[in-house]
């Protein structure tokens, strides 16, 4: 124990943690700082009275480290060593050193905000950020700031931020120790060899693992990302090593109980060879004797939170450059080793995995903070600042399960806190005991707390009533795991001990799991939109689709517990059946009946439709006959700013009186000295219309309540009557509808580009006119196209005299070859205009 490398600096540390109340140490796996450091402190002054606290990410390591201290003090666990975990506590009055795992610490805080009892607080392995360790830190600073300044904390780590982490501990010191570890061969794939994918992984650890067994002595730590993969290449071992009693296969993870744990990691009896199959549970704190040999999948399952889908989903990673370097330590505790990893050498990986508290579910947290009297997250510290998006979507959820009103912690928040389990399953455990539905609860959440209790084909079936049932009338066979099930019902005890409620019945009926389900997921009700492909859409307005070979396969309305964050249809996992009847009986509250006006595009007419609606789900929806005369304006005028100004039928007159009325504004705004005497004028644009409809189109619709009766309205009253009679005077004026011309017709001018006006006429009419007409007192000039008398487009002029003068005579010829029967004289300033032919002349 002397030899270990922790030692040279636990002088350091002692001394430092007498001056100050804040230390940093990094030390590297298998320097033995997790049980040496806290045995060292035990006859410290300062711990008269007082415990020391550590906290440890796992249970499994934190059981392993009392341990370890209680036998280095010649002791069992529970004296001056002991251990609190979930469900699990082995310590007594005499405890000095008491390792606890993360949860633990935040109800311990919690408790008792100045941790009276506590003299130092050390955060172990504090690089594997989970969000319980922030939360944990985050209090004990301002614990320690505010409530007890006699309070110690020392945060340690194998691979740590060291800056960071002493910045957010104010200047803290730093003590850095060496590493005891031998040399470690790493071995990479060949660059010719493919990643392997998942269905051959376990081919190829196998061939590995032959390999080693036969060239190498000692035994293997494989990492594997889950237990589906841990299980698989167990069997495919137990197959190679039927019948040999040298070789023992131990799988090692967090759900397994606490003997098969202690199995994987006690060292194995002389001459035989252990093969150890982990997940990342073994990278930190644990040693496993013997290990002398690491296989690395490269391969990690995290959990990422998506704040749009409200979901959490597991994903398989790559592993950062911390953990892979974590991992291929262990094969170099005791002896050199190699590591084989099972990837690219040139391949690259991240620095650090991301901390839980940027990619986790903040409602459990931000529940605690609510609790601790925290209304803004900035009021603490943190290493990472959780991101606002997912701290406001937290609390919305709380809000709607009445854990919180406003930003303020509600007693039935409380109520739920004390559970220890996740708000949204606390929820429904606190609901269901009102019903009397309380036991079925507890099941419930323990089972989506912990591994499901079906295995093989079964797992895959949806329905969570059918384990609820199976849980309920203790039902056997092969498709049940015996383990998950003592599990499921050890968690789900703790639950209803913790329930104040004495009188919680044995079980409920089948169909209140869906409504029990329902008050975890209120946001998860769903309903099949679409019976053919079996999607359902849900009440949070995410969309979903059941696998058809499922037995909820047709079902209406499900509850859904669990299912991917697709940016589309998610897949269901875990659902329940409810009926619509049990929506309206247990969640009135959610349910609302209103009016919904809307525009039927394919009728263009307004329909008015009484609606039940929960969330974004329809439950019902009926016609209304006597539709509010407001209601129906409203809407159409909606559906005629969606469609445009078009819809209306705008007569000629209208449109010729805002095509001049836009013809003014913009030489108004061309010219500033045309301003003047173009003078106030609306604008009467398509976007300026749409955005007044209320003021110019609404007191004319009185029983209009389609496209078809708005194309019937007049709109030239309705322009016209937004301009005061001096300005249609001062706009018939300036630039008049029509012009007369030499032959006494009178012509539309045309004005639809305001730039320049159109005057479109025959040729003939035209006969004696020298200059070309002008608009707005002569300031712009009239474009004149000159027609045939079958009214084509011949000649277009700004320049009339011009046009006689030079062009004409050409013309003259063409015109008259086509049109004999027409005037055409030699002489076009002297000659008669007329739009007859010469025999009507």
């Amino acid at each position: 124990m002397q030899n270990l490398p922790i030692f040279q600096v636990i002088p350091r540390i002692i001394s430092t943690l007498n001056k100050s109340s804040r230390l940093v140490l990094q030390a590297p796996p298998g320097a033995g700082k997790t049980t040496a450091v806290p045995l060292a402190l035990l006859d410290e002054e300062w711990l008269e009275g007082r415990q020391i606290i550590m906290l440890e990410p796992r249970r499994l390591a934190a059981r392993n480290a009392a341990a370890r201290m209680a036998e280095l003090l010649g002791e069992k666990v529970g004296e001056r060593v002991g251990y609190q975990i979930r469900a699990e506590r082995c310590a007594s009055a005499k405890t000095k050193i008491l390792v606890v795992t993360e949860g633990i610490l935040t109800r311990m805080l919690q408790g008792d905000p100045a941790l009276e009892n506590a003299a130092l607080l050390i955060f172990d392995e504090f690089h594997e950020r989970n969000l319980h360790g922030d939360l944990a830190l985050a209090l004990a600073l301002q614990s320690q700031e505010l409530l007890n300044d006699e309070l110690k904390i020392m945060v340690m780590s194998a691979t740590l931020n060291t800056e960071a982490i002493a910045d957010l501990l104010e200047g803290a010191p730093v003590i850095t120790s060496e590493g005891r570890s031998f040399p470690v061969e790493n071995i990479y794939l060949d660059s010719k060899t493919p990643h392997p994918a998942p269905m051959q992984l376990g081919a190829l650890i196998a061939k590995i693992v032959g390999e080693v067994m036969r060239n190498e002595s000692g035994s293997i730590l494989i990492f594997l990302p889950g237990v589906r993969e841990i299980k698989n290449i167990e069997a495919k071992l137990c197959e190679m090593f039927i019948g040999d009693d040298s070789v023992t296969i131990a799988p090692l993870y967090g759900e397994m109980n606490k003997q098969a744990q202690d199995a994987a990691i006690s060292p194995c009896r002389e001459g035989r060879r252990k093969i150890v199959l982990a997940t990342n549970i073994a990278e930190t704190s644990l040693t496993i004797e013997g290990i002398t040999v690491v296989i690395d999948s490269g391969l990690q399952r995290v959990s990422t939170f998506n704040s749009g889908s409200g979901m959490d989903r597991l994903h398989t990673v790559a592993v950062s450059q911390d953990s892979a370097t974590q991992r291929s330590g262990r094969a170099g505790r005791l002896s050199p080793g190699c590591c084989y990893r099972l990837w690219h050498e040139h391949r690259p990986l991240v620095r650090h995995s991301a901390p839980e508290i940027m990619t986790s579910d903040l409602a459990p947290m931000m529940l605690e903070l609510a609790n601790w009297g925290v209304n803004n997250v900035d009021e603490l510290k943190w290493l990472d600042q959780p991101a606002s998006s997912a701290v406001e979507h937290a609390r919305e959820l709380l809000r709607e399960l009445g854990a919180l009103d406003g930003l303020r912690i509600t007693g039935h928040g409380r109520a739920m806190l004390a559970l220890g389990t996740h708000p949204r399953l606390a929820h429904m455990i606190l609901q269901a005991s009102e019903l009397g539905s309380g036991e079925t609860a507890c099941l419930i959440a323990a089972l989506l707390s912990e591994k499901d209790i079906f295995t093989g084909s079964a797992r895959h079936a949806a329905d969570l009533s059918q384990r609820v049932i199976a849980l309920q009338e203790q039902h056997s066979g092969s498709h049940i795991d015996r383990e998950a099930v003592k599990r499921v019902h050890r968690t789900a005890s703790e639950f209803r001990k913790k329930l104040k409620k004495t009188d919680v019945p044995l079980k409920s009926r089948g169909d209140m799991v869906g409504v029990l389900l329902g008050f975890a997921y209120p946001d998860r009700i769903a309903r099949c939109r679409d019976l053919r492909n079996s999607r359902y859409l849900l009440s949070g307005g995410k969309g979903a689709v059941l696998n058809r070979e499922d037995e909820l396969f047709g079902e209406p309305y499900l509850v859904i517990a669990d299912l991917d964050s697709a940016q589309s249809d998610a897949r269901i996992f875990s659902a329940a059946p409810i009926t619509e009847a049990l929506i309206e009986k247990h969640f009135a509250k959610l349910i609302s009946r209103e009016r919904q006006i809307r525009w039927n595009d394919e009728a263009e007419r307004v329909e008015v439709r009484e609606v039940v609606r929960l969330g974004a789900l329809i439950l019902d929806e009926q016609p209304v006959r006597n539709i509010d005369e407001s209601d129906t304006a409203a809407a159409l005028l909606g559906a005629i700013r969606e469609k445009g100004a078009d819809v209306l039928a705008w007569s000629k007159e209208a449109l010729s009186l805002r095509q001049r009325i836009a013809f003014l504004n913009y030489w108004k705004e061309k010219e500033p000295a045309i301003a003047k005497v173009v003078g106030e004028l609306p604008d009467l644009s398509d976007a300026w219309l749409l955005g007044h409809l209320e003021s110019w189109l609404l007191p004319h619709m009185e029983g209009v309540k389609s496209f078809k009766a708005c194309r019937r309205l007049d709109t030239y009253p309705m322009i016209a009557g937004l301009l005061s009679w001096e300005q249609q005077q001062r706009i018939e004026r300036l630039a008049p509808s029509k012009l007369k011309v030499p032959s006494g017709s009178t012509i539309v001018l045309n004005y639809v580009n305001p730039a320049s006006p159109v005057l479109a006429v025959r040729l003939q009419e035209l006969f004696g006119m020298l200059d070309t007409p002008h608009l707005i007192g002569g300031s712009v000039t009239v474009t004149v196209e000159l027609l045939s008398p079958a009214h084509r487009p011949m000649q277009v002029t700004k320049d009339l005299r011009s046009f006689w003068e030079n062009a004409y005579h050409e013309v003259k010829k063409e015109l008259r070859g086509k049109y004999k029967k027409h005037y055409w004289p030699d002489d076009p300033f002297s000659a008669q205009a007329t739009s007859k032919t010469k025999k009507q002349m």
